[in-house]
């Protein structure tokens, strides 16, 4: 009798689950709640995808090879006094798109029979072959001179030379602190117009003015810098004031006539990219052309940068990928996409659609541009997995978004992309979805490419990740951002 009880009560509970699961509308107010679902998918609460008011900064940087990330717009940002001021998708988009035509004309012209770094050999290019800051705009201070004087620069992996303003200014910009003034500082030092130093510039880029070295960007948004090209100390301030990082002879733009490409706060940049001129192989006798920087999880966290290469990065937590090479040594960091998987689920893509165009890793593209082919077989998987949410019409980038207001935990699908040799990037949650305020339009941080164009993994997907670039290794790798 009790065993034949226990199979009525049994069927019973089979019989309500399976009638709870029919009845989409039902039980799909508050999905996740008293719920068990597969590994394959992320429960996470609506409000975790919201960008908060409230500055969340991790742990402090302590090492003397790092600097602290932080959002420009976020409310731990000192540009904007702590008040969190994050511009309308709008905006950030333009500002993208923007970023995005100037690093696909670059990459085409790399492609060509023409190399890019061969200096000697350049003529001149098209109005705006610079690559502009677009809308991920994460910052670092640094201090440049003797004694030190604080400045804030943009970090750019598309960017190759480091640039800040400097007194006397034909035209600066509105920035938060002083200008830097060259008059102040015992170590500076200007660069002769035939010096080796100067001829590391492009001869579209450099000039002579009284035999001092003078560059000129002009950016694919129509923004701009120019001034003189010079040396001087550079420093990462630190909590110890013992063990401060110091580079001398630093090579950098000051310049005297910037346009103003951010009403709010626009700041210098430091070049990250494979250029000579760049940070990475200025600084390559300390790090050995080794970096590594973790994406904020949102606006109002913080992340780092960090330089030279850790006792223990090869640990089981970090999976590299060949960076490819090619006839023509690329300024960006290159990647072999080889699959992507939605819901656990490997999609069907022919390889080619990845590599007859390429992929780059960018810190300032914001959301990521795929193949047009490889794009739809991942909205379509996507969209599927997300049904039971109310879908919002759009007609701009990004096309894919819906309205969670009416819930408080949803179900979102895990989303991971493979590389050549075997390595995998799991996109955290907040990397895949991207809240407005009212969380009636929840997007899908992803967007096709233009045809023809190559894919650009942008910081959304790269949220919450540890990215390796071991340049002298040629390799690129991936691990948890807490692991630092």
């Amino acid at each position: 009798m009790a065993v034949f009880l226990r199979f009525l009560l049994q069927a019973s509970l089979l019989l309500l689950c399976l009638l709870c699961f029919s009845l989409e509308n039902t039980c799909a107010k508050d999905p996740g709640e008293g719920q068990q679902y597969p590994p394959r998918s992320h429960i996470v609460s609506v409000s975790s995808l919201l960008p908060s008011t409230v500055c969340n900064r991790s742990r402090k940087v302590s090492s003397k090879g790092s600097l602290e990330l932080v959002h420009k717009h976020g409310p731990c940002s000192e540009l904007n006094q702590g008040r969190a001021n994050t511009p309308s998708w709008s905006e950030i988009l333009l500002k993208d798109q923007a970023r995005i035509r100037s690093i696909n004309y670059r990459r085409r012209y790399m492609n060509s029979d023409r190399n890019w770094f061969d200096h000697t050999k350049s003529t001149n290019l098209p109005f705006g072959y610079d690559i502009p800051i677009g809308g991920g705009e994460l910052y670092a201070k640094i201090n440049i001179g003797t004694p030190g004087q604080s400045n804030y620069v943009v970090l750019d992996t598309g960017s190759d030379i480091t640039w800040i303003q400097c007194k006397p200014c034909s035209r600066c910009f509105k920035q938060p602190g002083p200008i830097f003034d060259p008059s102040k500082s015992s170590s500076i030092r200007t660069i002769p117009c035939k010096s080796s130093e100067c001829n590391q510039l492009s001869v579209d880029r450099r000039g002579c003015v009284s035999n001092k070295c003078f560059y000129d960007i002009i950016y694919g948004d129509g923004s701009f810098s120019n001034g003189y090209f010079v040396q001087d100390k550079l420093t990462f301030p630190t909590d110890n004031r013992k063990s401060k990082l110091v580079i001398n002879n630093y090579l950098l733009g000051c310049g005297q006539n910037n346009s103003d490409v951010n009403p709010e706060g626009s700041i210098g940049l430091m070049g990250l990219s494979r250029s000579p001129t760049s940070f990475v192989y200025q600084a390559a006798s300390k790090f050995k052309k080794y970096f590594s920087y973790c994406v904020p999880s949102d606006y109002s966290s913080t992340g780092h940068l960090t330089f030279g290469k850790p006792d223990d990065i090869n640990s089981k937590y970090f999976k590299f990928t060949p960076i490819p090479t090619t006839p023509q040594r690329s300024l960006f960091y290159d990647i072999v996409i080889t699959g992507i998987s939605v819901a656990g689920k490997k999609l069907a893509i022919k390889s080619s659609v990845f590599t007859d165009v390429g992929a780059i890793v960018d810190s300032g593209t914001v959301i990521t541009r795929l193949p047009p082919g490889a794009y739809a077989a991942m909205r379509s998987a996507f969209r599927k997995e997300m049904m039971r949410y109310k879908l919002v019409p759009s007609e701009e980038i990004p096309d894919t978004c819906y309205d969670l207001s009416s819930y408080e935990t949803v179900v979102i699908p895990k989303i991971s992309f493979f590389f050549e040799g075997g390595a995998e990037l799991e996109v955290d949650v907040r990397g895949i979805m991207v809240a407005n305020p009212d969380v009636k339009k929840v997007c899908f941080g992803f967007t096709a490419a233009g045809d023809g164009d190559g894919g650009i993994l942008g910081n959304i997907m790269q949220r919450s990740v540890q990215v390796v670039f071991d340049v002298d290794g040629g390799r690129i790798g991936f691990g948890p951002g807490s692991y630092a």
